[in-house]
């Protein structure tokens, strides 16, 4: 399949502002305990026996390693009313928009800077999720297959829809402009960025809420071990089995987690300081199979072209860029994205720093938000993240300048490259403030 866009690259000049970030993640619920996450090279996996429980009979029961989110603060950034009928994957979403909004618990929505200095109706949503509210769904689907239509709760189904989420964040926060899911596999958060940047370019917003969403279950994690996806050892490593950039990956440690940026445009009046700038987006296809990551050789051609588009668009040469957010996570996703580097960097690409920070926190199909979150570390704090659980770097799967502890770094221009499933490849640029 080859997946591509009819916008192949964006400049986004006047340059799109990054002033608020929200996390919930296994590595921390708020960007403090993010952040001092990444600085302490911290791995925030746990093990979980429910996880296994729709596993194949002989496999029930089993402690698999997992980067699951605990106690995030819904309880006291939501009513508990509210809490009652909302999907854990919705409240992460609304807990972490809270964040970027900059409101401390307790805080209407309407005390917002971004809502006081532009309007309800000109802050739009915009969400990315892989696979959406999946235990509701499972929950609608179970009950209507055991006992009936009859047994199909209808305040169940509302839940079970992509935009779920996107839409239960613009009701919680009261926010009446443009409201948008985007459901693209591993492309789904970058691409939400990028629909909110031309929500803002083409004056449709001042101010989006834009970031991406998925959780955990025990049906992903069957879904994921049908498709031969997971690292064989989730239950038998005495650590947790993730190795990036190495050659010993051999599948994914599963996690969750939902990141929400602000973007608002810099030219006109901010609600706040900027964090970063997004400078461009640019996209190209690939031809690569639907599920999974293939084998090595697998096509990453059009990865490199989408990264080339990007640097054009932000009028940037490869020589300038200073950290790549990494994708790596275990498996042969690792080898396509240094394929693409290569290709697209050129000689930079052998001295260019880069790091993962899924050896940290565990994969999902919107995990990009992570990545995200560390490259906006990388630009505010001046250092980059280590890349934990790599020991022994394969030339293969990784560049020379891979990063395995966190260090200080002279950081102006970070590169954030997405490949997925499927073949399409999205790439953007993010600047200093």
């Amino acid at each position: 399949m080859i997946a591509n866009s009819a916008m192949s690259s964006v400049s986004l000049l006047p340059k799109v502002a990054i002033t608020g970030l929200g996390l919930v993640t296994p590595l921390g619920a708020t960007r403090q305990a993010f952040f001092a996450g990444l600085a302490e090279g911290r791995s925030a996996f746990s093990r979980s026996v429910e996880l296994s429980s729709q596993l194949p009979s002989e496999q029930r029961g089993q402690s698999l390693w997992a980067g699951c989110v605990d106690d995030f603060g819904a309880q006291a950034h939501i009513d508990a009313g509210k809490r009652r009928r909302m999907p854990r994957l919705a409240q992460m979403c609304v807990v972490a928009a809270r964040e970027a909004l900059g409101l401390a618990p307790g805080v209407a929505p309407t005390e917002s800077a971004a809502v006081r200095t532009h309007g309800a109706d000109r802050v739009g949503v915009v969400l990315g999720t892989g696979l959406g509210g999946l235990s509701s769904t499972i929950e609608f689907v179970r009950s209507f297959i055991a006992d009936g239509m009859a047994a199909a709760s209808p305040a169940v189904f509302p839940y079970t829809v992509m935009n779920a989420s996107s839409g239960l964040l613009a009701i919680e926060l009261g926010l009446t402009g443009p409201n948008i899911t985007v459901n693209h596999r591993e492309l789904s958060l970058p691409e939400a960025i990028a629909t909110g940047a031309e929500l803002i370019a083409t004056d449709r917003a001042d101010a989006v809420l834009c970031g991406g969403c998925d959780e955990l279950s025990p049906w992903l994690v069957h879904g994921l071990s049908q498709m031969s996806l997971l690292s064989p050892d989730l239950a038998s490593a005495e650590r947790p089995p993730i190795h990036p950039y190495e050659a010993r990956g051999q599948g994914i440690v599963p996690g969750e987690g939902a990141v929400v940026v602000l973007l608002e445009r810099a030219d006109r009046t901010l609600s706040g300081p900027a964090l970063a700038y997004l400078s461009s987006v640019g996209r190209a296809g690939d031809h690569r199979a639907r599920v999974g990551w293939s084998a090595a050789g697998a096509a990453s051609s059009e990865a490199g072209a989408a990264i080339t588009k990007s640097l054009q668009a932000a009028g940037l040469t490869a020589d300038q860029i200073d950290y790549v957010a990494g994708a790596g996570n275990g498996s042969s996703l690792d080898e396509m994205e240094t394929s693409a580097l290569r290709q697209a960097l050129g000689p930079a690409a052998e001295h260019v720093a880069i790091s993962s920070v899924i050896g940290q926190c565990g994969e999902w199909q919107t995990s990009a938000g992570v990545r995200l979150g560390a490259a906006l570390w990388s630009l505010c704090a001046q250092k980059v993240p280590g890349t934990v659980h790599c020991e022994a770097p394969d030339p293969g799967r990784s560049l020379p300048g891979l990063v395995l502890s966190p260090r200080d770094a002279l950081v102006r221009h970070v590169l954030l490259p997405t490949l997925s499933q499927g073949g399409a490849n999205v790439s953007l640029v993010l600047r200093k403030a």
